[in-house]
């Protein structure tokens, strides 16, 4: 996973909009999934960005966690590019 060496973040995935927010709400970021093909990405119990496409979802994730100052590059030649998720 892109962001396991995250240590500390709380990342909540979940795959249903009805129960998805609550069960996440004590995690740092989330996406949940919204509709076929689409998630919403969550900080904390807020909603930043709906209406995602799935194949993007990782990356807009890891953008938020960096414009919220808590990603960690990795400190070998491995970073947020080079790793598969």
């Amino acid at each position: 996973a892109r962001t396991s060496h995250l240590k500390g973040v709380k990342i909540g995935i979940m795959g249903c909009i009805v129960n998805g927010p609550g069960e996440m709400a004590d995690a740092d970021f989330g996406y949940v999934g919204t509709g076929p093909g689409v998630i919403t990405l969550y900080r904390e119990k807020e909603v930043v960005k709906r209406n995602v496409p799935s194949a993007q979802a990782v990356d807009e994730l890891i953008a938020l966690i960096k414009e919220h100052g808590m990603w960690v590059s990795l400190p070998s030649s491995r970073d947020d590019e080079a790793v598969e998720g």
